[in-house]
C-alpha cells in the first residue's frame, strides 16, 4: 500500500477499535490497533483524528482513550438535492484559494447526505447529466482568494489561537512583526483583510493579507483568549473599513462620468451653488489629451453644463481617475485633495522614467493544491461507505460524479476498504460490499458501524458556512433560498458558526438571463455604458459570468470587436436573449476582468499606499518587491484609458515606468485636469 492508504486505513481501524471499545483502550492497545510502531507516529495520528476527521477523542489522566459523545459521525443531515447543488456552488467560491482544500473536504463530507430523487434530473447516471455535474452551468463564483496564510488565520479563529507575522504597513513600507489574537477574516472590494487585538499596541487593528511577508505562524495554546460577541465584531470591522472614504460630496460631471456615478448610487442636483467650486474667468483653455475628452458642447475645462450630482461617500481615488471630466464642488478638503493627486501624477509622469527592474520569470509560477493525504482520504473512504447505506447497488460513475474522482479511484478506494480496513488487534471484522460480475457496480453489505460521515473541522466548517451565508446574501441567484436552507440545517447541527465574512456582488436580473443564455447557447444584446461613461448596442456570444470585486462579469465573444471583452452586468441595460445560437469561441477564465492578456504591455511601480490595487491584477509575470515596500508589476492592458484613470487617481502612488507614450498621455491628463 501507499503510505497514503496505510495512514487511510489506519485512522479507520482506530475508529472501528474505539467503537468496538466503549469503555476506551489503554495507549498500548490503541498502538496495537493501528500498528504504530512509533510515539511520534501516535500523536501524528490523533491530531489526524481530531482536526482532519473531528473524531471526539478523550483522554483519561490514566492514559486512556474513548470516543467521546460526540462520537466520529456528522450529526444527523439530510439535504435536498437543490440545497446539496447550492453547497457545490457556493464551495466553488473557494476554487483557486488556499481554503480550497478545505472546501473540497467539507464537500466530500456532505456529499452523502443528499437525499435520493429518482424524479430529479441527473440523479441516475443513464440521465443526459448525472449526478454531480457542476450545479451552475456559465457561472463562476470563484473568489481566487484570500492569500497565503488564510488557512492559519481560520484555524487559529476556530480555536481562539494567536498568530504572528511579518506586515508591510501601508505608511512607510516597512516591515514589522505583528502579534495577534484574529477575530474575523472578511473580504471587501477583492481585498482580505484579518481583524483583531494586537498584542503589541494593546489596541485592535485591521491588516490586509496581502501585506503579509511570509508565513503565518498559529503559537501558543488553544482557547488562549476570548473573542467578543461576533455582532460586535462584525460591526466594529465594518465600521473600521467603511472609513475610508471622505464622506458625502456635490460633483460636477460631464455626461460620460455622470452616466457612470448614476449607476453608482449618485443623485442628480439641481443647481451649482453660488460661486462653489467654479473656475476663474481667464483661465486658459486646454486641450484635452486623447482619452480624456470632454463632451460636446462643453466649455474649457471639459465639464462646463455638466450635471451636478450628489455622492453618498466619495472616494478621492476614484474622482481624481477621472481627469477633467469631474470637479469637486465641496467639501473644500476633498477638492484640494483631488487637485493635488492630479498634480503628484503629472509631476511623477514628466520626462523620461527610470527603467524598470528585470523579472525574476516570465510568467506567473503555477499554483499546486496541497496533497490529499492520510486524513482526506480516510473522511472520503467514509463517506462512500455512507452514500452506499442508503442506495441498492450503485454504478461506480455515479460515485465517481458524487465525489469528483474517477471510476478506477472509487474502485480503489472500496477496495481498500474492503481488504483493509476493519479487523485489527484490538477487534473488529472487514467491511463487506457485494460486487457486479464486472465489478462496475457494488452495494454496501456490512459497514461495520462507518455508516455516517466525519465530522468537518473547524476551518471546513466556517468556510461552508461563509460561502452559504454569501450565496444566500446575494439574493436574485436561483440557488439563493436553497443555499438559506441548507445553512440552517448546518448551524442547527453544529451550532452558530462564524469567522469569516465575504459579500458576493448583488445578482439582478441580468445575471439571471446572462446564466440562461449560456445554458442555452443563444446570444445577447444590451445596451452598454463602458468605465469612460461612453453608452453603445452590443451584440455577444456569452461565455461565463463570475465575480470580481464588488460587482459581477460577463466574459463574451463580441461580434463587432471580434474578440473576447468583459463587461460588467451592472452596467447593462435592455437584456434581450436573441433566438440565433451563439457560436463556440476559445475560451481561458481568467482571474480579473481588468487586465491580463493584451498588445499593450505596461510596467507600473505601486507606493505602499496603493500595492494592494496592484495585488488584485492579473500580471504577466510575477510582481517585483522594491525597497520601501513598493510593488512592481506589469500587465497586459486593453485600454490604455483605464491604466490613465487609475495612475491618476494614484495621485503619485502609482507610476508607469511604460511605455513612453503611455506616461506622455498621463501627464497631459493630469495637468489638463487641475489647470
Amino acid at each position: 500500500m501507499s503510505a497514503s492508504d496505510q495512514t487511510a486505513a489506519r485512522l479507520l481501524n482506530l475508529i472501528i477499535a474505539l467503537m468496538v471499545h466503549p469503555r476506551g483502550l489503554s495507549r498500548e492497545q490503541l498502538m496495537a490497533a493501528g500498528e504504530i510502531a512509533e510515539e511520534r507516529t501516535f500523536e501524528r495520528t490523533k491530531e489526524a483524528l481530531r482536526s482532519a476527521l473531528g473524531v471526539a477523542l478523550e483522554e483519561s489522566d490514566q492514559g486512556h482513550y474513548r470516543l467521546g459523545a460526540q462520537g466520529y459521525a456528522m450529526p444527523p443531515l439530510q439535504f435536498t438535492p437543490p440545497e446539496h447543488a447550492a453547497i457545490a456552488l457556493a464551495l466553488g467560491a473557494w476554487r483557486g484559494s488556499e481554503v480550497e482544500w478545505a472546501a473540497r473536504a467539507a464537500l466530500t463530507k456532505l456529499a452523502p447526505l443528499t437525499a435520493p430523487d429518482p424524479d430529479a434530473p441527473g440523479s441516475h447516471p443513464t440521465d443526459d447529466q448525472p449526478t454531480g455535474a457542476d450545479p451552475a452551468e456559465g457561472l463562476d463564483m470563484a473568489l481566487y482568494a484570500p492569500a497565503e496564510g488564510a488557512n492559519q488565520l481560520i484555524t487559529a479563529i476556530a480555536e481562539c489561537r494567536r498568530v504572528d507575522f511579518d506586515y508591510v504597513t501601508g505608511a512607510t513600507g516597512q516591515l514589522a512583526r505583528r502579534r495577534l489574537e484574529p477575530w474575523r477574516l472578511t473580504k471587501r472590494g477583492g481585498t482580505w483583510y484579518a481583524y483583531g487585538f494586537d498584542l503589541d499596541r494593546r489596541a485592535e487593528r485591521v491588516y490586509n493579507l496581502n501585506r503579509i511577508i511570509g508565513p503565518v505562524k498559529v503559537v501558543g495554546p488553544a482557547a488562549a483568549f476570548t473573542a467578543p460577541d461576533p455582532e460586535l465584531v462584525g460591526s466594529k470591522l465594518k465600521a473600521a473599513l467603511d472609513g475610508r472614504g471622505s464622506g458625502p460630496a456635490l460633483v460636477r460631471a460631464a455626461p460620460r462620468a455622470g452616466r457612470v456615478l448614476a449607476l453608482q448610487g449618485a443623485q442628480a442636483e439641481a443647481a451649482v451653488p453660488s460661486g462653489a467650486g467654479t473656475k476663474p474667468r481667464g483661465a486658459p483653455t486646454t486641450q484635452a489629451p486623447a482619452g480624456q475628452e470632454g463632451d460636446a458642447g462643453t466649455g474649457p475645462n471639459g465639464i462646463d453644463g455638466g450635471a451636478l450630482w450628489r455622492l453618498p461617500d466619495a472616494d478621492p481615488f476614484e474622482l481624481a481617475a477621472w481627469g477633467r471630466q469631474i470637479e469637486v464642488i465641496e467639501p473644500a478638503a476633498l477638492r484640494q485633495e483631488v487637485h493635488d493627486r492630479w498634480r503628484a501624477a503629472a509631476q511623477a509622469h514628466r520626462g523620461p522614467a527610470r527603467d524598470p527592474q528585470a523579472y525574476q520569470q516570465p510568467v506567473k509560477p503555477a499554483r499546486h493544491l496541497p496533497k490529499e493525504g492520510g486524513a482526506g482520504r480516510a473522511a472520503r473512504l467514509v463517506s462512500l461507505v455512507s452514500y452506499l447505506r442508503d442506495r441498492d447497488s450503485v454504478p461506480l460513475t455515479e460515485l465517481a460524479a458524487r465525489f469528483g474522482i474517477s471510476p478506477e479511484e472509487v474502485h480503489r478506494d472500496l477496495y481498500l476498504l474492503w481488504t483493509d480496513v476493519g479487523r485489527s488487534r484490538a477487534g473488529g471484522d472487514l467491511l463487506d460490499f457485494a460486487w457486479s460480475g464486472d465489478e462496475q457496480e457494488v452495494a454496501l453489505i456490512d459497514s461495520q458501524g462507518l455508516d455516517r460521515p466525519v465530522r468537518l473541522s473547524p476551518v471546513e466548517a466556517i468556510a461552508v458556512i461563509a460561502a452559504l451565508r454569501s450565496l444566500e446574501q446575494a439574493g436574485g441567484l436561483t440557488e439563493s433560498s436553497a443555499a438559506a436552507a441548507a445553512r440552517a440545517k448546518l448551524e442547527e447541527a453544529l451550532g452558530a458558526v462564524g469567522g469569516i465574512d465575504f459579500n458576493l456582488p448583488p445578482a439582478g436580473p441580468a445575471l439571471q438571463e446572462a446564466r440562461q443564455a449560456i445554458a442555452q447557447g443563444r446570444r445577447l444584446a444590451f445596451d452598454y455604458v463602458n468605465q469612460a461613461g461612453q453608452p453603445s448596442r452590443r451584440r455577444v456570444d456569452p461565455l461565463e459570468v463570475f465575480g470580481s470585486g464588488d460587482h459581477w462579469l460577463m466574459a463574451a465573444w463580441d461580434l463587432s470587436a471580434q474578440a473576447e471583452r468583459h463587461f460588467r452586468l451592472d452596467r447593462m441595460a435592455g437584456l434581450r436573449t436573441e433566438p440565433e445560437p451563439a457560436e463556440t469561441h476559445p475560451y481561458r477564465p481568467r482571474r480579473t476582468g481588468w487586465s491580463g492578456r493584451a498588445d499593450l504591455v505596461v510596467d507600473a511601480v505601486f507606493a505602499p499606499r496603493e500595492r494592494w490595487r496592484a495585488e488584485e491584477l492579473e500580471t504577466l509575470a510575477p510582481p517585483l518587491a522594491l525597497a520601501g515596500g513598493a510593488l512592481q508589476v506589469r500587465i497586459g492592458v486593453v485600454n490604455p484609458d483605464w491604466i490613465t484613470a487609475m495612475a491618476l487617481g494614484g495621485g503619485g502612488m502609482i507610476e508607469v515606468l511604460g511605455p513612453p507614450e503611455l506616461r506622455r498621455r498621463i501627464a497631459e491628463a493630469a495637468t489638463a485636469a487641475f489647470r
